[in-house]
């Protein structure tokens, strides 16, 4: 087993520190929490995370589903990307602390070693390299690929909704982890992946990179803040799905092999 790297906090270059105006405070502490809310009820509704609180997801599953989801992983700064390209100005304030976020977060990501963290956690799992240099995108996690560039393509204007439903995404990482980690691996009895304990922590912080923009552009906006709050939880909702299929395309092509 390779030496795992230490838990550090993120290597951010932003400046966290900002106050916020008291509305937008307000705003996003009240997002937040109806963002938790609405995402532990689709975490409720899956299948594959109600088969994960019961104990029914074995590991030949889970080895299946986050082998695809590396894939998956391994592209996801073309999302952070697609919203950078769609930034229409860098001295605007709130797209500029939007730009600055993107980039630092896929920094972050590249430079305190998140792909290693990612590996270890696949080795946790009992996979070899190997196996995960072998293993193919398959539909599923190409669809979900696709998914981002479909709803918020480059022709539409659509920035600030394309970069709440990235925050919706990386706050439901950090509840979706929580589980994860209890559900399998406090049952199991195994230790706590380091990349999944971090992003436990670390998307949180990713979350308010991404939404203060938004909340700061559409501060006293309600029908802007009501098609922000439909983009986040869009965000979540086709996140799960993902696994949903993941699943569904586990037990199709097992189903086979057994014919």
């Amino acid at each position: 087993m390779k030496e795992q790297p230490a838990i550090t906090d993120t290597s951010s270059r932003l400046n966290r520190d900002i106050e916020l105006a008291p509305a937008v405070k307000a705003q996003e502490s009240a997002i937040c929490s109806q963002v938790i809310a609405y995402c532990n009820e689709v975490l409720d509704r899956s299948r594959f995370f109600c088969l994960l609180k019961a104990g029914a997801i074995t590991p030949p599953m889970m080895q299946y589903t986050f082998l695809q989801y590396h894939h998956w992983r391994d592209r996801l700064h073309r999302w952070f990307g697609l919203c950078i390209v769609k930034a229409d100005s860098c001295i605007d304030p709130d797209q500029k602390s939007a730009i600055m976020s993107l980039a630092d977060h896929t920094f972050t990501d590249l430079q305190d070693g998140h792909n290693e963290m990612y590996a270890e956690f696949l080795y946790d799992l009992g996979l070899s390299d190997a196996e995960i240099m072998a293993s193919q995108p398959s539909a599923a996690t190409a669809s979900y690929e696709r998914s981002f560039f479909d709803e918020f393509g480059y022709e539409s204007d659509n920035f600030y909704e394309a970069l709440a439903a990235l925050s919706g995404r990386e706050l439901c990482v950090s509840i979706r982890n929580a589980r994860i980690m209890q559900s399998y691996f406090d049952a199991h009895g195994m230790k706590h992946p380091i990349w999944l304990s971090l992003h436990a922590k670390l998307e949180v912080n990713h979350f308010q990179d991404s939404i203060r923009p938004v909340l700061t552009h559409y501060d006293g906006d309600s029908t802007k803040l009501k098609n922000v709050i439909k983009a986040v939880e869009g965000g979540i909702k086709r996140h799960i799905q993902y696994f949903d299929d993941l699943l569904h395309e586990y037990e199709f092509k097992a189903d086979i092999k057994q014919k």
